[in-house]
């Protein structure tokens, strides 16, 4: 795969732990292409040829649909599942996706399709619309103008025409939007398609319609602090994540992303909206790395070593921690600029408890013998970003509550029995 060319004034405000807009829109492009080439890598196969084909059809009649299902992040875990299946000789997953993909794209853009696939006993997943409950195997996809139905030889299945509305054999995926005059956000809540995250991530089961309204709530007030006094970070969240995947409450962690599923968030429900607008933050600075790491090589090798992370209950190896120390940067800017609106002692702690860790751990990185020299590049922005955040005054008490968690957790660390080398 030819790799995009990242422009040089984009590496270096990424690097700083920015990027905005723009960058979110050039590393979710990254993202579709490497998507589109993994769906090609199985195109060939005798499994697939035929749904291939018609998703292929669909693309010269409704180009920007079939583009819109590219990006979504359940597609390329497919794609990446079936690729590696195909290398290893094995069955491939759910070999008639890309015929579903294209009836989905062809319900969207309204125009006719109809095509026959062999499907998983009992259910047939549309990804980024919902999923039909079906009398069997074999079944026949039919999209009109009005709408869609699937048909099998014990039962019918109408799409309903609002798709995120559940009826008759059809369960809808939600659609979360938060609002806001400075731009809107709009989410897929994905509790249904089984290549929304990895499994790993103890994905939560369907939820109910009070969970989905409490998601909603929490959702608006978060989106509302971000876009009040974290514009930057709004436009990246806005721009690259697409997808929130409910994980169940209880363990640790309580977010993550994937590298499989760029554009998805997994999380449990947030105590707060503060919380979650902090997550997103996290999580979009792992969304920004993880492709930028499919553009650009930042470790030249892995040590072997395992280090201490101030926000992890396990030592991590060195690809790990420059992830943890990218996020927790993020993290840090979010709560120096959410103290300047919130001048409580929690934000004023926060902004000095994970300027510190991540500072520490950066120095660590970049002494390391691991980085190519463009990841020592990318460290130097990383490592100016955290100066400047050294350089900010925090109330004396906040500074204090700050090393107290930071000492208690590697107290924690060193009682679970946890090795590293720093």
């Amino acid at each position: 795969m030819n790799r995009l060319v990242i422009p040089h004034h984009m590496f270096e405000a990424l690097a700083a732990g920015h990027g905005g807009a723009a960058a979110g829109r050039f590393l979710a492009d990254a993202a579709r292409d490497r998507n589109l080439v993994l769906v090609k890598a199985v195109a060939g196969a005798e499994a697939i040829g035929d749904a291939f084909e018609a998703l292929a059809r669909m693309h010269e009649t409704a180009p920007r649909q079939v583009d819109r299902l590219l990006r979504y992040p359940a597609v390329g875990a497919w794609a990446l599942a079936a690729s590696r299946a195909l290398r290893d000789r094995d069955h491939i997953p759910q070999p008639s996706r890309p015929a579903v993909l294209a009836a989905v794209a062809a319900l969207r853009a309204r125009v006719p399709f109809e095509i026959r696939v062999t499907a998983r006993p009992g259910e047939l997943m549309f990804p980024s619309l919902g999923r039909a409950s079906i009398g069997g195997a074999e079944c026949s996809i039919e999209i009109t103008p009005e709408g869609g139905a699937i048909t099998s030889a014990r039962s019918r299945v109408e799409i309903p025409a609002d798709p995120a509305r559940d009826g008759g054999g059809w369960l809808g995926l939600r659609r979360l939007t938060a609002r806001h005059p400075l731009g809107d956000l709009h989410l897929v809540l994905d509790d249904l398609d089984p290549y929304r995250f990895p499994r790993e991530g103890r994905l939560a089961g369907r939820l109910t319609a009070a969970e989905v309204a409490a998601w909603r709530e929490v959702l608006q007030e978060a989106w509302e602090i971000l876009r009040a006094g974290h514009a930057r970070s709004a436009d990246e969240i806005g721009t690259m994540i697409s997808v929130m995947a409910p994980i169940a409450g209880g363990g640790w962690p309580a977010s993550g992303t994937s590298r499989t599923t760029f554009g998805c968030v997994a999380l449990a429900r947030p105590s707060s909206a503060p919380n979650l607008a902090a997550t997103l933050v996290h999580e979009v600075q792992h969304a920004k790395l993880t492709m930028l790491l499919h553009l650009v090589d930042l470790i030249a090798v892995d040590p072997g070593a395992r280090y201490y992370a101030p926000w992890r209950h396990d030592p991590r190896p060195i690809s790990g921690l420059l992830h943890g120390t990218y996020a927790h940067l993020g993290v840090a800017g979010f709560w120096r600029r959410q103290r300047q609106v919130d001048d409580s002692l929690t934000a004023h702690a926060e902004f000095a408890r994970w300027r510190a860790a991540a500072a520490s751990t950066a120095r660590v990185i970049y002494d390391s013998s691991a980085l190519t020299p463009v990841g020592r590049r990318f460290m130097e922005g990383m490592m100016a970003t955290l100066r400047a955040f050294d350089d900010e005054e925090v109330p004396a008490r906040a500074a204090e509550l700050a090393r107290q968690a930071a000492d208690r957790h590697r107290r924690d660390f060193g009682r679970a029995g946890g090795e590293a080398r720093v």
